[in-house]
């Protein structure tokens, strides 16, 4: 299993056929119009003011903030908005914003991480680890990178290592990922990053689908209805994003392998 998890995380956007790679872009856009579309709620800018006033560098999408945030704080704030999305969603997004690539790395590294809770099927860490792959896939963390990111996130307190289901405490955890993956992209010594290793215990999970060792299974079991989810798209989104730039977005988004900045590119 140690060398599918080496695969998922240097898996490339090319791996899936056409067909494979539709499912994923549509998976992505439903995740965004369910964000735009509690992007409007009353408590959703109230902690779009309260991220906003932090200031720092613009990296990242909130979505419920005009402007772009450090990468952390947008995961923060898109974790706690959209708590039904998993996890792996707000993560990589800003992950990859952060260093400005584009839809093929966003492609690859989401369905890095949902394939990887995917084949954890109903473990209890099977959220937690997606996320963690998809991250640091998105981050191209090497082994080491890897082990100081899983020490960063494993070494919180006893008890705490299940995602939380909704509220600050999802957010916080989100926000912990990225600049955890970010920081362990450097070099650190063993006083100041602690390696650790996949536990045991989620290697076991993740055994019992070893006799496949590809990248396809999440996006072969999964129906996806175009048309529904573009419909369901254009009216989540609707006064979220300007009336004359949404075909083009959806159009982006089916061609995202071919977009450099998503998924705000129409406010530039």
């Amino acid at each position: 299993m140690q060398q599918w998890i080496e695969r998922a995380r240097a898996c490339r956007w090319q791996d899936w056929d056409y067909e494979e790679t539709i499912k994923a872009k549509l998976l992505f856009l439903r995740y965004l119009g369910e964000s735009f579309a509690r992007s409007g709620a009353e408590e959703a800018e109230r902690l779009a003011e309260h991220l906003e006033a932090y200031g720092g560098e613009e990296q990242a999408t909130l979505f419920a903030s005009s402007r772009m945030l450090p990468a952390p704080l947008a995961a923060f704030g898109n974790a706690v908005l959209n708590p039904q999305a998993p996890l792996v969603y707000p993560t990589v997004l800003a992950a990859v914003e952060e260093q400005n690539k584009g839809g093929q790395e966003l492609l690859a590294a989401l369905v890095a991480g949902l394939e990887t809770a995917f084949r954890l099927g109903d473990h209890p860490q099977a959220e937690l680890m997606g996320a963690l792959m998809g991250v640091a896939h998105a981050y191209e963390l090497d082994d080491d990178g890897w082990e100081v990111l899983l020490g960063l996130t494993l070494g919180r307190a006893s008890g705490m290592l299940e995602v939380p289901e909704a509220g600050f405490a999802r957010g916080t955890l989100a926000q912990e990922i990225v600049v955890g993956a970010s920081l362990a992209r450097e070099e650190w010594s063993e006083t100041m990053a602690l390696r650790t290793k996949v536990p045991q215990e989620w290697l076991g999970a993740l055994e019992r689908t070893s006799d496949k060792p590809g990248m396809k299974m999440f996006l072969m079991a999964l129906e996806v209805n175009a048309d529904e989810t573009v419909a369901k798209f254009r009216t989540k989104a609707d006064g979220r994003i300007p009336t004359p730039h949404l075909e083009y977005y959806i159009d982006a988004c089916m061609g995202l392998e071919d977009v450099c900045c998503m998924p705000q590119f129409f406010r530039k």
